[in-house]
């Protein structure tokens, strides 16, 4: 978008309605809430807005050296295993949202490995751009001059 790559402004959204979708389940857990709905409706907000930045990933991998391709694969493969996880949790409690279930120990299980397989994807994320450059631009940003 403008010459910037859109993913890394919209990853956000996912990552925080995922992870805390984790930590709701832990809370409902260990007997901090009673509302097991909180963490399905965090699951479908943050997987709807992980295929956003899953979209977005795809635009800017078109972008990227060929020399990073392999690490983009690493970060993809594990946010994907990461979102099917969560899709399956979310698919094993859907009736939590109509209120006629609670959530599993099963879909509790695969929301919090998720987040860790999650959290990893996200660090191999972090690491294209903080160790390889991917999306940097190489260019000096627009408002440096050069001294003449």
């Amino acid at each position: 978008m403008l010459g910037h790559p859109l993913h890394p402004a919209v990853v956000h959204f996912p990552i925080a309605l995922l992870l805390s979708a984790a930590a709701a389940d832990l809370a409902w857990v260990a007997g901090l809430t009673n509302d097991a709905h909180l963490a399905a409706i965090l699951l479908a907000g943050g997987l709807s807005m992980g295929l956003v930045a899953m979209g977005a990933g795809l635009l800017d991998f078109s972008r990227v050296e060929e020399a990073v391709v392999p690490h983009v694969l690493q970060h993809m493969a594990a946010v994907g295993t990461a979102w099917l996880g969560y899709a399956a949790a979310l698919y094993l409690r859907r009736d939590v949202l109509t209120g006629s279930a609670v959530a599993s120990n099963v879909s509790i299980g695969l929301s919090v490995v998720s987040a860790l397989v999650l959290a990893l994807g996200g660090w191999l994320g972090g690491r294209l751009v903080y160790t390889f450059g991917a999306g940097v631009s190489a260019t000096r940003s627009a408002g440096s001059r050069s001294p003449e």
